[in-house]
């Protein structure tokens, strides 16, 4: 029996080895519609890219290149009050790649920053019933547990190593709405899932088994 793979939910890197299920965040490029990366992917239009003029024409390509089986989930998609997009352009374009995962019935992965007061309102609004997964997460329980409450998901990544309020806020979050990643961090994603194993009191195989249910409930054993 094939050994059950660490999942990296979220990674800006593709070089992974065969023990790791790596999906790869992409950004909209005509490149992919040429090419199919031979791995698993996400596209979506950032919210810190809407400031080029060609964000509408990204757009398309995401409706282009999100059909394709390899391309698991929209994103990273979301909001972020700390960039110079105006929120209501931003929450513009976040509705419209929500309505794209919408109709393929396929996952988000979200990007948000001071924002989730706004991001909640906006799933209540579409009435979304895709899976969201807030990746990188690093707030604080009482925003966790909102989203908990709404049926998200939180993917938790290098910070799981050495922060501390991060460490105990990880505890609290029951296992089958966790996550873990890369990111664009050097750590690797078997030393993310080791600290989380220690944290959770787990052994590794377990929290590696746990996750791959998750994995499989979230992106329906694609």
């Amino acid at each position: 029996m094939r050994e059950t793979p660490f999942i990296d939910i979220h990674t800006h890197h593709s070089d992974h080895t065969d023990t790791v299920l790596s999906i790869v965040n992409y950004y909209p490029k005509q490149s992919i519609l040429n090419h199919v990366p031979d791995q698993y992917i996400t596209v979506g239009l950032h919210p810190w890219k809407l400031e080029q003029d060609c964000a509408d024409k990204n757009l398309e390509l995401v409706k282009t290149i999100a059909p394709i089986n390899k391309v698991l989930a929209i994103g990273e998609i979301g909001l972020d009050r700390t960039v110079a997009s105006p929120l209501n352009i931003q929450e513009t374009y976040f509705i419209k790649q929500i309505a794209i995962a919408e109709k393929l019935q396929k996952p988000i992965i979200i990007h948000c920053v001071r924002c989730f007061p706004e991001l909640l309102s906006i799933k209540k609004k579409v009435k979304a019933s895709t899976p969201w997964l807030i990746h990188g997460f690093r707030n604080n329980i009482q925003i966790a547990n909102n989203l908990l409450e709404h049926g998200c998901y939180l993917s938790f990544g290098e910070a799981l190593l050495f922060d501390k309020k991060i460490q105990d806020l990880f505890v609290k979050i029951p296992i089958n709405r966790i996550f873990l990643e890369t990111d664009e961090s050097d750590s690797s994603i078997e030393n993310i899932y080791t600290k989380a194993a220690q944290l959770k009191s787990m052994q590794l195989r377990k929290i590696k088994t746990d996750l791959f249910e998750n994995y499989k409930s979230v992106f329906q054993s694609k």
